[in-house]
């Protein structure tokens, strides 16, 4: 047997023992007799063998946007993402090591990772007024404060996302992880058999992160809804539940809220950071050239001025 025939082999019996695994895992956590956690694996089941689990992590990972523009930087920041960048820490190794911050910006911002790739699969490339419909629509509060029954509420009986909430978000910890952690196991199981077992290099990496972060920010959103800072199996049960509902839903269904949008483009001069998104806004008197052009995380800043100076 020549090298690559040994090479071929060895790959055959490592995907082999990785399906087992796999295997295994749906096994092992339909014996744990959790409430609702079989109906998860079934859905889990359905989206990898319809093949949408693929298609929805190949939208995640490529670019969305019609001729490579970035339409993000001609809007301003929603509220959302303004409480979250003044009340939470930025993310990233450092708030891992030295912080106890479970969700932080980061975390947050893969809800509209996701509202972004499912309504791409819906509608592409996106243009500037999908983004409006995304950013402006209020799905966002809906899947915060409803989460499974986001399609099911009126935005008038949702309560206000207010700094205290946020600042919830950023004290919730985890109390029981051992489910949260196989179902985590089993995802990235999932990924790499549609996948075929791909090599390391050509594994959707940024894909698992922000599949990871997200359902992390659900799980914290139902614990903080229900009174709690501490995370466990009902909260990662409800997390998994609207995952797995909101990237099957046709979230172009979701219009732009008019009296939101109705200023939008008599938005104040910003920069914005081409590299994390980060905006901030000049005040009224001072100009760019009194700020760095370079970002906190060291991206670039990109000055964007009111249309209409």
């Amino acid at each position: 047997m020549g090298i690559i025939d040994k090479m071929e082999a060895q790959l055959e019996e490592r995907a082999k023992k990785r399906q087992h695994n796999m295997e295994n895992l749906f096994i092992y956590l339909a014996e744990l007799n959790i409430d609702e956690l079989s109906d998860i694996l079934s859905e889990i089941q359905d989206i990898m063998d319809s093949k949408y689990y693929k298609k929805l992590i190949e939208a995640v990972t490529i670019d969305k946007f019609k001729d490579k523009v970035d339409f993000l930087g001609d809007l301003p920041k929603h509220r959302i993402e303004i409480l979250a960048y003044d009340n939470l820490k930025k993310g990233g190794l450092l708030t891992t090591l030295f912080t106890k911050s479970i969700i932080t910006v980061q975390d947050t911002l893969t809800l509209y990772s996701f509202i972004e790739s499912i309504y791409y699969i819906h509608k592409n490339p996106l243009e500037k007024e999908d983004l409006i419909n995304i950013y402006f629509s209020g799905l966002d509060e809906r899947v915060i404060f409803a989460l499974e029954n986001f399609d099911q509420v009126k935005l008038e009986d949702l309560p206000e996302t207010t700094p205290e909430y946020i600042k919830s978000l950023g004290k919730t910890y985890w109390s029981e992880k051992e489910l949260y952690k196989k179902l985590n196991e089993l995802m990235f199981e999932v990924m790499d058999f549609i996948f075929d077992y791909p090599a390391i290099t050509n594994r959707p990496s940024k894909y698992r992160a922000t599949e990871d972060l997200f359902i992390q920010f659900l799980a914290a959103c139902n614990a903080v809804n229900n009174g709690r800072l501490g995370i466990g199996v009902d909260d990662t049960i409800v997390a998994y539940k609207t995952f797995l509902k909101l990237i099957k839903t046709d979230v172009t269904q979701y219009k732009a809220i008019p009296e939101r949008i109705i200023n939008l483009e008599n938005h104040g001069a910003y920069l914005v950071c081409k590299k994390c998104g980060t905006y901030y806004q000049i005040p009224e008197g001072e100009s760019a050239d009194d700020y760095s052009n370079k970002c906190e995380c060291g991206g670039k800043l990109k000055y964007l001025g009111s249309p209409h100076n």
